[in-house]
């Protein structure tokens, strides 16, 4: 049975999880980061919320680059956008309940102006409803989660019409998401605020359409391929688990000031737990005694070794002061 990473490989490749890697990256380059400097904004007397700043900058960069033509996809970067500030501001608050501010979206919608402002091309500004409708965590999470499925299956329906898509690979993925899509059809007919479903097609994106596509179930074609086709639906019979695999892949960050502070808290625990069994415990008093030996042995070692030093030096002090004969040969 195959791990998996090995076996879900390929979703690397659905844009939804390829763009939450980007998000998510390291700041190497911040070309923006000097707006979260700039006093004007309200970031510089918050140190927590000026980190959270330049990836928020750095990520709005990410979506100047994308110059994509495609809405579909536009929209799924907004979502994840929002919902990566969402994730970040309540690990920087006391939890999901509670509800963003108004404030701090307002500083932030400040930035997305100056950099993202034109940048759609239309009379919109790129993102710019996704900031003004403040929405709980649970709505911005639901959002996001359609329109992943969707734009993936609009992906996922461009491979099958490629020669060489292999648009079996997506097989499992499709096949988990099954009740998904029962959810999602419920909710999006319910949503009339559109909070949800407001750039979705929910009627085109039906996953048993695909998974019937030859090119999409071609179970001969599967097993050729190194997958283990009944480990496989069980692995992802779970969609919130599949996308756990991915999603949380290369989050644990070594340069996370909070995994800095972690290693050397456990590594203070570890040293105040051997003091602790040191002096309180038979072991300590075990290791004491025999430290304590040791010590009046090496006192007592040196002492007699001293003793007989000084002594053997007086019994032959008189041979050491008589200078011996020399034996030197002569040859002509």
């Amino acid at each position: 049975m195959t791990t998996p990473r090995s076996r879900n490989g390929f979703l690397s490749e659905l844009p939804s999880f390829k763009f939450y890697g980007e998000l998510n990256k390291d700041i190497s380059k911040c070309f923006y980061c000097h707006y979260c400097d700039n006093s004007s904004y309200n970031f510089s007397d918050e140190f927590p919320k000026k980190i959270f700043c330049y990836h928020f900058v750095k990520n709005l960069k990410i979506l100047k680059d994308k110059m994509s033509e495609n809405a579909d996809l536009k929209n799924m970067y907004c979502n994840h956008l929002i919902h990566w500030i969402y994730n970040k501001y309540y690990n920087m608050s006391l939890g999901h309940g509670i509800k963003i501010s108004e404030e701090f979206i307002s500083k932030l919608n400040k930035l997305r102006n100056i950099i993202l402002q034109g940048v759609s091309g239309t009379n919109d500004d790129y993102c710019n409803n996704l900031f003004k409708n403040i929405l709980s965590y649970d709505d911005i999470q639901r959002r996001k989660d359609f329109q992943d499925y969707y734009v993936n299956y609009k992906f996922i329906h461009q491979k099958s019409t490629e020669k060489n898509g292999k648009c079996y690979n997506f097989y499992d993925y499709l096949n988990s998401k099954k009740d998904f899509y029962v959810d999602m059809v419920e909710q999006c007919k319910k949503d009339h605020e559109k909070k949800y479903c407001e750039h979705i097609n929910y009627t085109e994106c039906n996953p048993q359409t695909l998974i019937n596509l030859p090119e999409c179930n071609n179970e001969k074609t599967r097993s050729t391929n190194g997958l283990d086709i009944q480990a496989d639906v069980l692995e992802v019979k779970d969609g919130y688990r599949l996308r756990y695999v991915w999603e949380t892949d290369d989050y644990i960050n070594f340069s996370d000031y909070r995994f800095i502070i972690l290693v050397g808290l456990s590594i203070w625990g570890v040293i105040l737990s051997l003091f602790f069994l040191y002096n309180n415990t038979p072991v300590g008093l075990w290791i004491k005694n025999f430290l304590k030996k040791k010590e009046i042995i090496r006192r007592n070692f040196d002492f007699d070794v001293e003793h007989d030093m000084l002594s053997d030096n007086s019994n032959h002090m008189h041979e050491n002061l008589e200078r011996g004969q020399y034996s030197v040969g002569y040859y002509s």
